[in-house]
């Protein structure tokens, strides 16, 4: 076992110079052919529908071996490896336990655009975070259901208020005029205490209005909350060697609580 171990890991850390050949075929071919070249073929390799190349499908060890490069081998530096391989099967153990495929149709599943926004003078980043949905024509599609990093620009929804006179009424509420001089970057505080401050419309008047304007995009995440107790993360690395493509960077054994204040941050909830 422990061969094997060594094995899977030294495989996964394996890299390849461009200009090489091995086995009569040119290493771009056989790069192309290890890498993870889309989210779909991720989710086709994490389902067990198709295999990392050159894995022998007669090994009754496949399915873990071909679990393991769907991790970025950075995951394991630093790290013992017995352990990381023990941690890693666990987590397949729980895959394969609760019967869990991936598949665009989830609703346990998240993309997450990092981009640059101009706000004022300043450069912002912000994580957009969509979810698949069908129209009402049942046509597939992607839509915004969160925001995360409003905070950057003064967005809360603390239970911190400001309120108005009991008696402004009677003075036909002058005092307002202060309050939109004064208080302009903190209005939203003059809500009920019974209102929630919602930060996806938020954002929305502020770019409607604006006040926010969008620069570029940054980078982009998946994140699954399919597999019981598990939360897991997937983004693209570009390199020169067979740990390439989309690639789990982040994976945490958590309780269900747990999984659902992450979700809550990434939404902004």
């Amino acid at each position: 076992m422990k061969r094997i171990v060594c094995l899977i890991v030294m495989a996964i850390s394996m890299s390849i110079h461009a200009q090489s050949y091995f086995g009569g075929q040119d290493i771009h071919d056989i790069l192309f052919r290890q890498s993870v070249k889309s989210c779909e073929e991720f989710m086709y390799r994490f389902n067990e529908e198709e295999y990392f190349p050159d894995l022998d499908e007669t090994d009754s060890l496949i399915g873990q071996k071909n679990f393991v490069f769907l991790f970025d081998s950075q995951l394991a530096k630093g790290k013992d490896r017995d352990v990381f391989l023990k941690d890693v099967f666990q987590f397949y153990d729980s895959v394969k336990a609760n019967r869990v495929r991936l598949s665009y149709e989830s609703k346990k599943w998240y993309a997450e655009l990092r981009a640059d926004f101009f706000y004022q003078r300043d450069t912002v980043e912000l994580g957009l975070v969509f979810q698949t949905e069908q129209t009402p024509k049942s046509l597939p599609c992607w839509m915004i259901v969160g925001i995360n990093g409003l905070e950057k620009i003064g967005y809360t929804d603390s239970i911190g208020r400001l309120t108005i006179s009991p008696e402004q009424h009677e003075a036909e509420f002058i005092e307002i005029e202060s309050d939109f001089k004064y208080s302009a970057k903190e209005f939203s505080k003059f809500r009920s205490y019974e209102a929630n401050l919602d930060a996806l419309s938020y954002f929305f008047a502020l770019i409607e209005s604006g006040t926010l304007t969008f620069d570029k995009r940054v980078s982009t995440n998946f994140h699954f909350f399919d597999v019981p107790s598990y939360f897991f993360s997937v983004r693209y690395y570009s390199r020169k060697s067979s740990n390439t493509g989309w690639l789990i960077y982040d994976y945490r054994r958590i309780k269900e609580d747990e999984k659902k204040a992450i979700l809550f941050k990434l939404l902004s909830k």
